[in-house]
């Protein structure tokens, strides 16, 4: 808008003179001017039937802008204007509303052209500039389209972990501000969970990194399949890995630790090396406390797990203390 109200302006200031009505140009010019303005002013998000609405507007306003310039000339320089229109609405609205966008300027172009002295030429005319108009906002519909898949790839590797598919270091970090915080407005607990494998290194020198990667998926798979779907399971990098455990007190963090435990046990064998896991369990405080204090209390409980022997579960008895067996 604000734009083309600034061409208006020009068409009017430079030669040659509107065959119709100077005044009227230069009037439109700052309808769209006004408009572009407001829209620019309000600095917060406009609802898609509001924007609708005013490229449509933009749609009425090119067409009677260039009525009023006159003549063929300047049907064929102002019918340019028209682009804006097909690009704004493919990449920023639905297709079905895009077409809808188009159709009212297929409208409106018709309807101009029929006005002018070169009639005859209209149907061509129309022809070649709705063509264009129709496959340039397709083009700008496919580069959106590639665009939001870049974006969400992009989004997908900054928040998952390649290897597991689970959440990695930077989404869990998200993640579990969330719940403290929610935990906290709510009066609820949550829990957390430190896991590691046992002997990982070795396991890694003595049977090659491929059967370690193998170790490192069965084992996001064991937990995502032992733990809720509210849950949420990330690895940090290594051998780590932390679970998220809305609502769950410190006893109910426990057992299902106890049956995450028992889940890899039981599915020792086959391709992979024997594994057994080290668990800390810490339970986050209602009020106070910082997901630091949380996240260090179970690692704490963790480590006391590793130098028991292994293959163990220990617990934090508060997120604010150290780790209590």
């Amino acid at each position: 808008m604000l734009a083309g109200g600034a061409i208006g302006v020009l068409t009017v200031a430079l030669p040659p003179a509107a065959e119709r009505s100077e005044l009227a140009v230069a009037a439109i010019s700052a309808m769209a001017a006004a408009i572009g303005a407001i829209l620019f002013a309000i600095r917060r998000p406009v609802s898609d039937p509001v924007l609708g609405g005013v490229v449509a507007l933009g749609t009425v306003l090119i067409t009677v802008a260039t009525y009023e310039a006159g003549g063929g000339t300047g049907t064929a320089d102002n019918e340019m204007l028209y682009v804006w229109i097909s690009l704004y609405s493919f990449y920023f609205f639905s297709v079905p509303h895009a077409l809808g966008q188009l159709i009212l300027v297929g409208v409106a172009y018709g309807a101009l052209l029929a006005s002018t002295p070169a009639a005859d030429e209209a149907l061509s005319r129309w022809i070649f500039t709705m063509s264009t108009l129709t496959v340039a906002g397709l083009i700008v519909t496919q580069l959106r389209s590639a665009v939001a898949n870049l974006v969400a790839e992009l989004s997908q590797h900054a928040h998952v972990d390649s290897l597991t598919g689970l959440l990695n270091r930077r989404a869990l970090e998200d993640r579990a501000a969330l719940e403290l915080a929610r935990a906290r407005r709510e009066g609820t607990p949550v829990s957390l969970l430190a896991i590691d494998v046992d002997h990982f290194k070795s396991l890694n020198d003595g049977y090659g990194h491929g059967a370690g990667d193998d170790v490192l998926r069965f084992v996001a798979a064991s937990i995502s399949r032992v733990t809720r779907a509210v849950d949420a399971v990330a690895r940090l990098g290594g051998d780590e890995f932390v679970v998220i455990l809305p609502g769950a007190e410190l006893n109910d963090a426990a057992t299902i630790a106890g049956r995450l435990r028992d889940a890899v046990l039981d599915g020792n064998g086959g391709d992979i090396p024997p594994v057994t896991l080290s668990i800390g369990v810490a339970c986050g405080p209602t009020s106070g406390g910082t997901l630091d204090d949380v996240w260090r209390a179970a690692d704490l409980a963790m480590y006391e797990a590793k130098r028991a022997g292994g293959n163990a579960i220990h617990r934090s008895l508060r997120a604010t203390e150290p780790s209590a067996a």
